[in-house]
């Protein structure tokens, strides 16, 4: 799972560094879909609302669309109109949506953490051997 995390940390900051092309984006579509989860080891099922996102915007004569998904419903309603950064090389590569840092920030703290468990594992492995 730390490779994961790691390969969007990775990502996420490629993006941030090439899309440097501000655009005006229109908000054309905010779906709600509620999702039922249920924890594997209690069995508590709990249902989870989900947001999706599509923006719209032109680039060079162009029009492109992105689709995000949020878990708060407060990050955009349709019709607003966000400023983006897009890649002007790959102007289908978007960043700086609301949740883009934040989601960074989240997976960038976790792996000192992911660390800390490997390091326990690692002495309790060299105990029993």
């Amino acid at each position: 799972i730390q490779v994961l995390i790691l390969y969007f940390i990775i990502t996420s900051i490629k993006r941030m560094i090439v899309c440097t092309e501000k655009v005006v984006a229109k908000v054309t579509s905010v779906i709600e879909e509620m999702k039922r989860h249920e924890d594997s080891k209690t069995g508590k099922t709990e249902y989870r609302y989900y947001y999706e996102v599509t923006f719209k915007y032109d680039y060079n004569g162009q029009e492109y669309d992105t689709t995000r998904t949020y878990s708060d419903r407060s990050k955009y309603s349709k019709g607003d109109n966000p400023t983006i950064k897009i890649n002007p090389h790959n102007p289908k590569e978007t960043s700086g949506l609301k949740g883009d840092i934040s989601t960074l920030l989240g997976l960038s703290l976790s792996i000192p953490l992911f660390a800390f468990f490997d390091l326990i594992y690692i002495s309790i492995l060299s105990n029993v051997f």
